[in-house]
């Protein structure tokens, strides 16, 4: 999970997460350290410094909201609620809402 660790609410969202990964399945860096590492690279420049992104091990990547389902499989529970979020009516759009605000 790539974060802006210049951000406060994104922080808090990083220690979040770090928290309630037990088994340590993801990986942290700040944005600034993987757009150096070029880890960055395949999200378009403008979009690099607007929200976190998940780096998958199988390659892609995903932004904000739209990372959220996969986020949080690893995540004690997560699998469930990973697909609750995908799969129901609304529940994506309630999530790119919030996370918007």
């Amino acid at each position: 999970m790539v974060y802006d660790a210049g951000c406060g609410p994104c922080s808090r969202f990083k220690r979040t997460v770090g928290f309630l990964d037990v088994r340590r399945r993801i990986d942290f860096a700040s944005l600034e350290v993987a757009d150096s590492a070029g880890m960055l690279n395949p999200i378009p420049a403008p979009g690099r410094h607007r929200s976190f992104h998940l780096l998958p091990p199988s390659g892609g990547w995903l932004s904000g909201a739209s990372a959220l389902p996969e986020l949080l499989r690893p995540l004690p529970g997560g699998w469930a609620t990973s697909r609750v979020l995908a799969g129901a009516p609304g529940c994506m759009e309630a999530a790119s809402f919030v996370y918007s605000v």
